[in-house]
C-alpha cells in the first residue's frame, strides 16, 4: 500500500512582515539620501596665501598665490584687487595648478589697503569664492600712498611733535559657497524619524513573541 505524500504548503508571509517592509525601504531611502548628500557638502576651501590675509607688506607684492585643501578645475578662475574705496584696481589673470592658483601683478600697487577678490571651480564642480586682505605700507616710489595714489602727509599734533599713522585692522578672510551644502537638518530628521518607527517595530516584534 503506498502511502500518500503530502507536500508541504509554503508558510503566508507574517503581516508583522508586510507592515516591516515600508519600514526597510524608508530606511533604504534615507541611508541613501545620506550617503548622495554628504560630497555635496564637502566643498574645497582655502587653506592659505601669500600675502596671508590681513597681512601688512613693505612694498608691493608680486604675485598672489592661494592654496586650496584639494586641487581645484580649472574653468574661469576670478581674482582681482580692489582698493580701500571698493574699486577693482587690477584684474589678475590666474593660473591653476592642482590646488593652486596664481596671479602675477602687471604692475607694482600704490601703499595702502587691499581685497583680494576671488572665485574658483572646487573639486566636486561647484564655484566657490571669497576675500583676502592686505596692506602695502610704501608704494612704488618709496613714498607712502593710499589706493589712490596720493602721498599722504604725516599729522602733527600741538606740539610739533609727527604721530605715527593709525594701524588699520584688516577684515577678517571671507569664504562662501556660491551653492549651499545638503540640508543637514533634514537629514538630521529624517534619520531620526526612522529610528524611532524602527524602535517601535521592534518592541511590537518582541511583544508577538
Amino acid at each position: 500500500m503506498t502511502t500518500p505524500v503530502h507536500l508541504a504548503r509554503p508558510h503566508a508571509a507574517s503581516p508583522l512582515l508586510l507592515r516591516l517592509a515600508p519600514l526597510a525601504a524608508l530606511v533604504a531611502a534615507a541611508l541613501l539620501l545620506l550617503l548622495t548628500a554628504a560630497p555635496a557638502s564637502a566643498h574645497d576651501t582655502l587653506v592659505s596665501s601669500d600675502p596671508e590675509d590681513g597681512a601688512t607688506l613693505e612694498t608691493s607684492p608680486e604675485q598672489i598665490t592661494l592654496d586650496y585643501s584639494a586641487d581645484v578645475l580649472d574653468v574661469s578662475p576670478v581674482v582681482r584687487i580692489a582698493g580701500s574705496d571698493g574699486e577693482v584696481v587690477a584684474e589678475l589673470d590666474p593660473e591653476v595648478d592642482g590646488s593652486t592658483v596664481t596671479a602675477a601683478l602687471d604692475e607694482p600697487l600704490a601703499a595702502g589697503d587691499y581685497e583680494v577678490r576671488w572665485r574658483v571651480v572646487s573639486s566636486d564642480g561647484h564655484p566657490i569664492e571669497g576675500t583676502q586682505s592686505f596692506t602695502v605700507e610704501q608704494g612704488a616710489a618709496g613714498a607712502p600712498s593710499d589706493a589712490g595714489g596720493r602721498t599722504s602727509a604725516p599729522a602733527s599734533d600741538a606740539g610739533g611733535a609727527t604721530s605715527a599713522p593709525a594701524e588699520t585692522t584688516a577684515p577678517a578672510a571671507q569664504t562662501e559657497d556660491s551653492e549651499g551644502g545638503a540640508p543637514v537638518v533634514l537629514i538630521v530628521v529624517i534619520v531620526v524619524a526612522v529610528l524611532a518607527v524602527a524602535g517601535g517595530a521592534v518592541a511590537a516584534l518582541r511583544r508577538k513573541r
